[in-house]
């Protein structure tokens, strides 16, 4: 290019050897000369290199988080930094996530829940970027606007709906940050939750000096003016404009502030060196740029770390010296100089060394890079080995390279060559030439071809000058490392592996063929009795977990039932519930962790007669006598009975004499709440009629006025004497809460219920519950005093420490004796349930018929 001719000429007079000060400088390569070397040594040292990425996979919170400076393509999770809901019932919702410290030059994608979006662009005013998306679930319910970097406005939609008001101001402009704004509206079934989302931006522009006219380029950028950067993925300029520094705005001084870099000056960086780089970087190979760059420079690492990853990216070297620093990429390069044994200075070491340690070499290098295809995810590239090496080396010596600044498998396959092929060329040495050779500069290759040493290309990695007295000539020391083409040529590459998305799934809502269908069932005794079979045809989605159905007597709306079945069965008998000639109403929902379900549409049937009316009207009585009992208790809860003790206990009624132990605990975390309360009173009262008036109650129980008179005149017409023992505990977090009561109960001369032990345990979450318990009475009933133990369980289990059992069970809504375990036996009759088998053992004879 003439551009390079011009600077070449003007600036290689300026820095030639003709002074002393220079010519007595060192000079060496800082960083990328021996990489293999350089990582297994670390790893020996169990420290690992401070590497940058172009991928930030994790979503970063809270203040504590280093500025970065995206450069190139890069994918990132974001900084989350604002979170605001608003309008009726809060259903929009926005989030900023600010993703580079530093303008960018747009957005290219956005995944959400690993999913790319359908992006529309709406606007863009060179400042804002808008999208919406154009088609899918989400289409129409997100908006994206996203912030270059350039903006001198905050958000309006921000500043308008923050709620409270004054969260998000005028004056949050995040000026020089360039940051995303995700506004999302709530819906049931197609969002629901907000998803994670992943971004693909452009980054940083830069500054080119290739393309400044003022400085021996061709074009219109200058240095400090933003409007004439251009977005590049040259790895060599990231890292010229990184050594010169970031700036944005000023500091608290009026000083511009440069938060990220160097600050070297520009006579320190060549250009003449930096544009050839560049030059080779920018060369197109297989269809794309030579070598491309992916990274988020972070203000917190240390500069040999950030230029480091840079280099590797484009198996750079960079050249220290007093002229300055600029990098030498990995390139095959002409030889400059050639000597032997005889343009040595006698007298002076030679220090040559043939091969590297065994424990320095490596036969096979493989790894990683972000595959942009597949959402930046890591993707490994081909291993780069040599079979011979393998054989040679007598076992396998692997070493893992990663890549996370190259979003190009070429790219990785090409590096992963040059680093691998670097290690094989072993040979270094130190020596003096005489002073012919002084034009011999760092990063040079040169030729020895030495009798004793073999003839050999070298690359030169460090160089000084050195003189045997102070007016001596002026001997070039310098320090080899073998080199060859052969390391840079090109490497076959195997096609990325980018796995093709799964489509959207399909979910199942409700059963498919499901169907109600009457039926008799057999009892263990004979009996036939009404029941219901459920079937339904076979479904193969996976998130179904369990299937939920609930039925009742289509006139008594209220008594439900539930059965949860498993997803891997077609059938299921109900029985529980279930009389003759009946009408029920049935449905169903299907559990799905992870997804709203909703319940099916409700079917009707009618019960088969069963033949067993007057028993079925028996134990219906008795299941509601019993039923009853128990929404008796579990009503102790949360009704107003508590406030009728705390009346008895705490007024002073006429003729009344009564005494109270209460204690309690509380605790609360969060939304987490447990509390323990526990009451004993005793009440002696020879009352015949309640004395006290309504009105003298604690304002405290307005609402409960009437009930309250109630259950005093109930309570004091017939009391004399009572006593109870009540323990109350609870506890909750979130939308689930458990609860229990233990209740002693004793009372003198009242009828009905003359002592109740009572357990009640009731716990829910998710606006449903469950409720266990039991417990224990004696009931006067016709002047005869009765006991009763009652039990609410799906299942009864007996143990004696070590074993359990449940002796008796629930089976498709008919109890029945799970096991039996009997010693003596007395009866009068056995028989089979179809009467084929008849054992009468008071007649003692066995008859057996067809």
């Amino acid at each position: 290019m003439p551009f390079i001719s011009a600077i070449v000429g003007a600036v290689g007079a300026a820095i030639g050897l003709g002074s002393v000060g220079v010519a007595l400088a060192n000079a060496a390569i800082g960083i990328g000369l021996n990489v293999v070397v350089g990582k297994i040594q670390r790893d020996r040292a169990n420290k690992a290199a401070k590497k940058n990425a172009g991928t930030q996979f994790e979503r970063e919170y809270g203040e504590n988080v280093s500025r970065k400076v995206a450069c190139g393509y890069v994918g990132i999770a974001g900084h989350d930094v604002y979170v605001n809901t608003y309008g009726n019932s809060n259903k929009h919702l926005q989030q900023v996530f600010a993703l580079s410290d530093y303008p960018c030059d747009g957005l290219s994608r956005i995944w959400a829940g690993g999913k790319e979006l359908n992006l529309s662009l709406t606007s863009d005013d060179g400042v804002v970027q808008r999208y919406g998306i154009a088609s899918g679930d989400l289409a129409g319910r997100i908006s994206f606007a996203f912030y270059r970097g350039t903006q001198g406005a905050a958000d309006a939609s921000l500043v308008a709906n923050s709620n409270p008001s004054g969260r998000w101001t005028a004056q949050h402009l995040g000026s020089g940050i360039c940051y995303m704004v995700v506004t999302a509206t709530y819906d049931q079934e197609k969002l629901n939750s907000f998803p994670d989302f992943f971004f693909e931006i452009r980054g940083a522009r830069l500054y080119d000096p290739r393309k400044d006219s003022t400085v021996g380029g061709s074009g219109g950028h200058r240095w400090g003016n933003y409007a004439t950067y251009e977005f590049t993925e040259n790895p060599v300029i990231m890292d010229y404009n990184y050594r010169r520094g970031f700036v944005w705005g000023a500091d608290a001084s009026g000083r511009p502030d440069m938060f990220c870099g160097m600050g070297m000056a520009p006579e320190d960086l060549p250009i003449d060196k930096y544009a050839t780089a560049a030059n080779i970087c920018d060369e197109m190979v297989s269809g794309e740029r030579r070598y491309r760059c992916s990274v988020l420079l972070d203000c917190d690492v240390d500069h040999g770390d950030n230029i480091d990853g840079l280099m590797q990216a484009c198996g750079g070297m960079v050249i220290d010296s007093v002229d300055g620093s600029w990098p030498l990429i990995g390139t095959a390069q002409p030889i400059v100089a050639t000597f032997t044994d005889d343009d040595l200075i006698v007298g002076e070491a030679v220090r040559f060394q043939r091969r590297r340690s065994m424990a320095d070499l490596v036969n096979s290098v493989g790894g990683t890079y972000p595959e942009p295809a597949n959402m930046w995810s890591p993707a490994g590239y081909d291993t780069q080995t040599n079979s011979s090496q393998v054989a040679l080396d007598r076992r396998t010596r692997d070493l893992p390279i990663d890549f996370p600044t190259v979003p190009s498998k070429r790219q990785a396959n090409q590096l992963a060559a040059i680093y691998y092929k670097e290690n094989r060329f072993e040979a270094t040495a130190d020596i003096v030439l005489r002073p012919y050779f002084q034009d011999i500069q760092v990063g040079d290759w040169v030729r020895w071809n030495s009798e004793r040493y073999g003839n050999r290309v070298y690359i030169v990695q460090s160089r000084s000058i050195r003189a045997l007295t102070s007016d001596g000539p002026r001997n070039v020391a310098l320090s080899l490392q073998e080199r060859d083409g052969s390391i840079y040529a090109g490497t076959g590459v195997l096609p990325p592996v980018v796995p093709i998305p799964s489509g959207e799934p399909v979910y199942l809502n409700e059963l498919p063929d499901w169907t109600p269908i009457p039926i008799l069932a057999q009892a263990d005794d004979g009996r036939t009795i009404a029941a219901f079979r459920m079937s339904w045809s076979p479904f193969d989605d996976v998130s179904v977990t369990g299937i939920q159905f609930e039925w009742w007597p289509t006139a008594e709306p209220n008594n439900r039932f539930t059965k949860n079945v498993q997803p891997d069965v077609t059938i299921t008998l109900i029985q529980e519930g279930i009389v003759s000639e009946t009408e029920y109403s049935f449905r169903h929902r299907l559990i799905a962790p992870g997804r709203v379900t909703v319940w099916s549409g409700v079917k009707t049937a009618t019960s088969l007669a069963s033949g067993n009316a007057d028993l079925e009207g028996y134990l219906g009585n008795l299941n509601k006598e019993v039923k009853e009992q128990f929404e008796k208790l579990f009503q102790g809860l949360d009704d107003v009975r508590p406030i009728l003790e705390r009346v008895l206990t705490d007024q002073q009624l006429q003729g009344a004499t009564s005494e109270v132990i209460r204690r309690g605990l509380t605790k609360e975390i969060g939304d987490a709440r447990a509390t323990f309360t526990e009451e004993i009173s005793v009440v002696v009262s020879d009352l015949a009629a309640a004395v006290t008036s309504i009105t003298e109650l604690d304002a405290e129980f307005e609402s409960n006025k009437a009930t309250v008179t109630q259950e005093l005149a109930s309570v004091a017409t017939d009391l004399d004497a009572l006593a109870t023992q009540i323990t109350d505990v609870y506890a909750a977090i979130d939308d689930g809460f458990a609860q229990g009561r233990v209740e002693f109960r004793a009372a003198a001369n009242q009828s009905g219920v003359d002592a109740r032990f009572a357990v009640a345990i009731r716990g829910g979450t998710s606006g449903t519950f469950r409720e266990t318990g039991f417990f224990l009475e004696l009931y006067t009933q016709g002047g005869v005093q009765r006991s009763r133990f009652a039990v609410m369980a799906d299942q009864f289990v007996v143990t004696n420490g070590a074993t359990s059992t449940l002796p008796m069970v629930f089976e498709n809504g008919v109890l029945k004796l799970q096991i039996a375990n009997i010693g003596t036996v007395t009866a009068g009759l056995i028989q089979s349930t179809n009467g084929k088998m008849v054992i009468n053992l008071n007649s003692g004879f066995i008859s057996i018929s067809d």
